[in-house]
């Protein structure tokens, strides 16, 4: 086993687990080789559609105080401090690394990273609280650059309606030191409980008693959580000339059935996802077997 009673337990508790020096420091290091390789054009035959690229933009419209440390725009909640920070984020960004948000899918064309997503570092964690039968549903790394905005809270069962099943396990990996400053991941332990909870009723759940249940979770890189797919988290805002990485891998059980619509599967194809023509029995399998009329 990989965790200890005492750390599956606290998963389940808690709706996430951290785990120290998941990967060595060379490691590490490979890995951001191989990132920078992906979002500077290094890699041929990896589509730009998968990287999203910082625009500097006009600010939004001036957001709600919702409680006393978050804001909120519509059914968006977050942590304040963003608003300190506009002239610097609209600043001309000078290493092109800092020009990036997310990239998608970098273990479909990056034999590195499609290592780590079937690493029994990884697997073994993800075997120990989901079950023996795991496929890779999804892999993106969140890139905050210097002085990005916060990111609402969110479930991750919300964007995933399309699996029968809210039970998903993801694992971040931090690629650089995620610290307070530049926007760590914040939870809400024991929101996994809550059930899925609709947009629309999102700002009703997060009151100010909820709100003071938030745990900040710094980390250094090559640190990672494990999080239920239910758990709330959201991340502040990079207050710092700094870019933070953060390399999430989504994994779901192979026993999951997917009743996505035909608009749904269409976009799961346009993704890349996907190595099969069709999601049944179309995710990437990382361990056991796969289960007929399953992902």
């Amino acid at each position: 086993m990989a965790l200890s009673e005492a750390q599956n337990r606290l998963f389940f508790q808690n709706g996430y687990i951290v785990i120290k020096n998941l990967i060595t420091p060379d490691e590490l290091e490979t890995l951001r080789e191989h990132y920078a390789d992906l979002v500077l054009g290094r890699v041929p035959d990896f589509p730009e559609r998968h990287v999203s690229r910082h625009n500097p933009q006009q600010a939004p419209e001036p957001p709600t105080p919702h409680g006393s440390q978050h804001n909120r725009r519509g059914t968006q909640v977050y942590p304040k401090g963003e608003e300190n920070y506009e002239v610097q984020r609209s600043a001309p960004v000078k290493d092109a690394l800092d020009a990036v948000n997310k990239v998608n899918v970098p273990s479909r064309y990056d034999p590195v990273f499609d290592s780590f997503i079937r690493s029994p570092k990884i697997v073994d964690v993800v075997a120990d609280l989901m079950g023996p039968n795991i496929k890779l549903y999804y892999d993106q790394v969140f890139a905050k650059p210097p002085y990005a905005r916060a990111n609402r809270y969110h479930q991750d069962s919300v964007f995933w309606n399309f699996f029968a099943s809210n039970f998903q396990i993801s694992c971040q990996l931090l690629l650089d030191d995620s610290t307070i400053e530049n926007g760590c991941i914040r939870f809400i332990p024991g929101s996994h409980n809550f059930g899925l909870v609709n947009w629309a009723h999102l700002p009703y759940m997060l009151t100010e008693d909820v709100l003071a249940q938030e745990v900040s979770v710094p980390l250094s890189a090559g640190d990672a959580t494990f999080h239920h797919s239910l758990t709330l988290h959201c991340s502040g805002p990079n207050t710092t000339p700094s870019r933070r990485r953060g390399w999430s891998i989504h994994y779901v059980s192979a026993e999951t059935r997917y009743i996505g619509t035909p608009e749904e599967t269409e976009h799961m194809k346009q993704l890349g996802c996907l190595v099969g023509p069709e999601p049944v029995n179309g995710w990437p399998l990382i361990r056991g077997r796969e289960l007929p009329g399953c992902v």
